[in-house]
């Protein structure tokens, strides 16, 4: 029997993984929403802004050039219908990013078909997809599928949280897990190099840290991967690449992650990161943390003092040692073939 799962499309690495949950570890369909239709008729809301609806639901995006919220044109990795191929009402799309196709459809075409479980990943979601469920698909299971510190979320039966544990209400089907990547890709390496540091976080805040701390070590070389940033990385290839070929991770990011897909990476690859440890406190990526074993915490630190930190864990014998320590750090907290277990015991008690 075909089990066929609808998910939104909140980015690529969350999709990717549901990809290797869904698709590859259980063998069942996955699809995500095409066509403006499903914005137009209320079932969704990623954000109300002609460019984003245009970047997740447009069609033709390879015959135009796509513009972000900031004017700016998207690269090529957040095109993310350009290369779509329609097969028998199915939209087959390359995703230059993992090298793999999704599935999507039309609204119209998802109301003839029968879903067995739809997903949602943001709360503006939960509402639309349970009247998407009871209008057109009254015999599908609902999954909010938590990647960012939300919490609980009312209105919700399943939840899915790739976060910290958080208190959820009695009666509440839940399971906590880390979302899966390919260690194919990100995986360990010795290090060979000293002196890069590379930052993958999106129009990363305050970047002038950063450059007050590259003026204290002018051998050393520090570039931002990222929209809005000084380059981009078209892939996980490229970014895996750019983590393999560096010494450290810097990552400035005041919200924090609910996930952090950049971080598990980094340390699945054993590089260590800059971090700030009070942006990162009580969440998931926590617990892969240990000042001056497995990164850098640069808290109340002045860009001279991280600069100085740098300089301490820099050479090549103390350095192999704090990449190795990332990397054991890693297999110690995640391990997704025995998180496979819970989630499919998860789906077996869906409600």
């Amino acid at each position: 029997m075909t089990i066929r799962v609808m998910t939104d499309h909140h980015h690529q690495a969350l999709f990717n993984s549901l990809q290797m949950l869904f698709e590859d570890r259980l063998g069942w369909e996955l699809y995500r929403p095409i066509g403006v239709e499903w914005f137009d008729q209320g079932y969704w809301m990623v954000y109300n802004h002609p460019a984003t609806v245009n970047q997740f639901l447009g069609i033709q995006q390879g015959e135009k050039l796509l513009l972000d919220t900031h004017g700016d044109p998207y690269p090529e990795e957040a095109q993310v219908n350009k290369y779509a191929e329609l097969r028998d009402d199915i939209y087959f799309i390359r995703d230059v990013a993992n090298n793999k196709y999704h599935k999507a459809v039309t609204l119209d075409v998802f109301k003839d078909m029968e879903f067995d479980i739809i997903i949602s990943s943001i709360p503006a979601h939960i509402s639309r997809f349970n009247r998407l469920i009871a209008e057109h698909q009254p015999k599908a299971k609902h999954i909010f599928q938590v990647g960012n510190a939300w919490g609980h979320q009312a209105d919700v039966k399943n939840i899915l949280a790739s976060t910290a544990p958080f208190p959820v209400p009695a009666g509440i089907n839940t399971c906590f897990y880390h979302q899966e990547f390919d260690l194919n890709v990100f995986k360990y390496q010795p290090p060979t190099v000293t002196g890069v540091v590379n930052s993958y976080v999106h129009y990363m805040r305050k970047p002038e840290i950063m450059t007050a701390v590259a003026g204290f070590l002018p051998p050393w070389k520090f570039t931002t991967y990222g929209a809005g940033m000084m380059d981009s990385l078209p892939g996980i290839h490229p970014m895996a690449a750019a983590m393999t070929n560096s010494s450290f991770t810097w990552h400035y990011k005041p919200e924090g992650d609910g996930y952090g897909h950049t971080l598990h990476n980094s340390y699945a690859c054993g590089r260590p990161a800059i971090i700030w440890g009070d942006q990162y406190k009580g969440k998931l990526a926590d617990a892969l943390f240990q000042d001056g074993v497995t990164c850098i915490d640069a808290r109340g630190k002045t860009p001279h003092q991280i600069a100085t930190s740098l300089v301490t864990y820099g050479p090549p014998a103390k350095h192999a040692r704090m990449c190795e320590a990332a990397y054991n750090r890693f297999k110690e907290v995640v391990d997704f073939d025995a998180e496979f277990v819970t989630i499919k015991q998860f789906l077996e008690n869906l409600r």
